[in-house]
């Protein structure tokens, strides 16, 4: 079978034209384990969109595969330590869509607080009485607690300022200088969830950060609190317990553009509650963030199949064992 590179989803043009080069890219038909699997012979280069899963038994399966490319900066659905023992680089994109999802976060934290879904949906119904009857929340002055302080959550800090709110961040890996720099200021997770009028996930999905939103944490959240989620879905324990946090008030609102399954099942009743807005995991996809996510994975890739080491490697310790040169374990 010709070399190629395999996708699990759509790409755009730029990648073709970077990547072209080594072989067509190929659309993946289905993206299930055992469908990776029988698509992997002569895959080259596999670029990993969305939060399809790439197992050790997918990375094992691929005999000729010798970059995986991830559009994101979260790489959690990628199987690293099967990649590393194969001597596979794992190439991502961190930064290059921050800016479009922080503007996402700040979007969807002025439509909740600012009631834009229910105001839209009374005046469509006639009620222009809601105006004098609706109560519209304010940024100036409110409490932003920002889980997450990575390149991202920096964004949304000083995005933040602009609206005079004050800051504050969870983030244990981020030195206080750093947060500084952005406006922002470390406290506990417990102090956030307690001060913050609004909270905005940016946090990476790993052992530690899963389910870092759990019932009891919810339960400490200032009453009538704002919750915006543009990370990963894991980050929360469940819809169920967002659910919960709505129904009791805890939450007045929260925006969603992930989910712990995707797509969600829209039939759980958080789809249905009126101030929940939703969004198909799109908002650091930008037309320029887009453009930049696949021109950064792309170049990575053709560095590495090229015979280089780009920057933008998950797994850098591949390059510097000879054994495990891009490929070398693959016999």
């Amino acid at each position: 079978m010709d070399k190629h590179i395999l996708s699990t989803g759509s790409v755009l043009p730029i990648a073709e034209q970077i990547l072209g080069r080594f072989g067509p890219i190929e659309i993946a038909s289905h993206t299930d384990e055992q469908s990776l699997i029988s698509q992997m012979k002569g895959t080259i280069g596999l670029i990993v969109r969305g939060v399809t899963q790439i197992s050790a038994r997918v990375i094992e399966s691929a005999s000729d595969l010798r970059v995986i490319g991830r559009t994101g900066v979260g790489y959690d659905n990628v199987n690293i330590k099967a990649a590393t023992e194969r001597g596979i680089p794992v190439v991502f994109t961190p930064g290059a869509g921050a800016r479009a999802v922080a503007e996402g976060a700040m979007a969807m934290i002025l439509a909740l607080v600012k009631k834009l879904p229910e105001l839209d949906r009374k005046t469509r119904a006639g009620e222009w009485e809601a105006r004098d009857h609706t109560v519209i929340g304010d940024l100036q002055g409110a409490v932003l607690g920002i889980i997450g302080l990575g390149r991202i959550g920096r964004d949304v800090a000083r995005l933040a300022h602009a609206f005079d709110m004050r800051v504050i961040s969870y983030d244990p890996e981020v030195p206080k200088q750093l947060a500084e720099e952005a406006g922002a200021e470390l406290v506990d997770l417990d102090l956030l969830l307690k001060e913050s009028d609004v909270i905005t996930l940016h946090a990476l999905l790993n052992e530690q950060t899963r389910g870092i939103l759990n019932r009891h944490r919810l339960g400490l959240v200032k009453r009538g609190a704002v919750l915006v989620n543009l990370a990963r879905g894991g980050l929360v324990e469940s819809l169920d317990v967002i659910y919960e946090a709505l129904n009791s008030g805890q939450l007045s609102a929260v925006g969603l553009d992930v989910y712990p399954v995707e797509p969600p099942n829209v039939s759980h009743p958080i789809f249905l509650h009126p101030n929940v807005l939703c969004s198909p995991h799109a908002m650091g996809l930008s037309a320029k963030a887009a453009q930049s996510i696949f021109a950064m994975v792309s170049r990575g890739m053709a560095e590495v199949l090229d015979g280089g080491a780009p920057d933008n490697v998950v797994n850098p310790e591949v390059f510097r064992t000879s054994s495990k040169a891009p490929g070398a374990a693959r016999g």
